[in-house]
């Protein structure tokens, strides 16, 4: 207190001893302005010059202010405060989740201008207006959303994929993930999208190139995965036979299928399919062959019996091999009948049809032995034998009056 008071008494003295100064010191300052003259002191235009760039400066803080408030009230008025941005920001959003989507686009494009984080409000407005057939007013969303942050590359490119995805627009989506992979080029989401792309495009070498990057961020299970594969690989194939293609655009894909599906039946037979059309008989014998012997299956046993006859007795050989391991496979007797028949071993072949039926009934045994003991002049059996298969391959028939 008492500093302040000499501070204040200092200050005063200081006011005289100056203002007694000036007076005593001799000046003089003449303005002419035209016919008009103006004599002072130059002290005294001093303090003018000085008192009027005060006031002139505590005028513009003034009027700067006013504007200011003014603005303020006008923006809270028509625009909304940085509170009420932000309740509508959180009810556009329980909005959008709820599916509710003109009053989520309403809120969230109403408090985007004010919102801290906009980008969100134009991405889920964009979402919106698309959810409700605007597809023009998404794009220019999106288009905003881009200016407020042009870092949001990706997540804008991925919200303009889904949405064409959804449309089914898969050309024009194709081209959008490509964008986005650019930018991630291991985004999950981009490539998960852009698997559903390809399979509808059927865009399979495409698809190949990513499938690798599909196992190694783990966006299938392995049961999916290899159902994609396996699925990737039959088209691969197929698109290989067609008529334009040779025996050699077969071959090289199949070097490309993976070992572990190699093994897959399915595959197995569509590529024994294509050899054998091709007349790669003994190559398609081989890779039959091969196959059982590592990794048996009862359907590519039965694939076995129907190939082209090649070297009929060699393929019976190597079938009677097999029954050192298993003698009770049903459909490995049909497969030896079949053989023995290439081979006209005809009571062979007859007696493994009916082993084959003793182990299992199935309609194709009852079919080649009543097909069999036609042309061996048992007429009565073998008409017994057809009746037994065509029963077994229609369902459960009704109790009807018969003759």
């Amino acid at each position: 207190m008492k500093r302040t008071f000499f501070l204040f008494v200092i200050c005063l003295l200081l006011g005289a001893w100056m203002i007694h100064w000036t007076a005593s010191q001799q000046s003089y300052l003449l303005v002419v302005v035209g016919d008009t003259s103006i004599e002072m002191s130059v002290w005294f235009a001093l303090s003018v010059l000085l008192s009027t760039a005060v006031i002139g400066w505590l005028s513009y803080r003034l009027l700067i202010g006013s504007f200011r408030g003014v603005g303020n009230q006008v923006s809270r008025v028509f625009i909304g405060s940085k509170k009420r941005a932000i309740r509508q920001t959180s009810s556009g959003l329980l909005s959008f989740i709820e599916g509710n989507w003109r009053q989520s686009l309403r809120l969230l494009n109403r408090s985007a201008a004010n919102s801290d984080a906009p980008l969100l409000n134009y991405l889920g407005a964009a979402r919106s207006a698309y959810e409700l057939g605007d597809e023009q007013q998404a794009s220019r969303l999106l288009a905003k959303a881009e200016q407020e942050d042009p870092n949001a590359g990706l997540a804008v490119a991925l919200s303009q994929a889904r949405m064409q995805l959804m449309a089914k627009k898969y050309e024009p989506c194709a081209a959008t993930l490509e964008r986005a992979r650019k930018l991630s080029s291991k985004h999950p989401a981009v490539l998960d999208m852009m698997r559903q792309v390809y399979v509808q495009l059927q865009d399979w070498e495409s698809l190949e190139k990513i499938t690798p990057l599909l196992r190694r961020q783990k966006i299938l299970n392995e049961e999916e995965l290899i159902g994609l594969e396996v699925l990737l690989y039959e088209k691969l194939l197929r698109q290989a036979g067609q008529v334009d293609f040779s025996v050699s655009a077969i071959q090289a894909v199949w070097k490309r299928v993976p070992k572990n599906l190699q093994r897959v039946p399915s595959v197995i037979s569509l590529y024994v399919d294509l050899l054998e059309r091709e007349n790669e008989l003994m190559t398609a014998e081989s890779v039959l062959r091969k196959t059982l012997q590592k990794h048996w299956d009862d359907s590519l046993i039965i694939r076995y019996g129907l190939l082209k006859p090649v070297d009929a007795g060699r393929q019976l050989l190597h079938a009677e091999a097999w029954l050192k391991e298993r003698p009770g496979n049903s459909y490995l007797m049909l497969t030896l009948g079949r053989l023995s028949l290439c081979n006209e071993l005809w009571g062979k072949a007859r007696d493994y049809f009916d082993s084959s039926l003793k182990l299992q009934v199935t309609p194709e045994a009852c079919a080649e032995l009543g097909r069999l003991l036609a042309r061996l002049g048992e007429h009565k059996a073998s008409t017994e034998y057809y009746q037994q298969g065509l029963l077994l391959t229609a369902n459960k028939l009704p109790e009807l009056p018969l003759p």
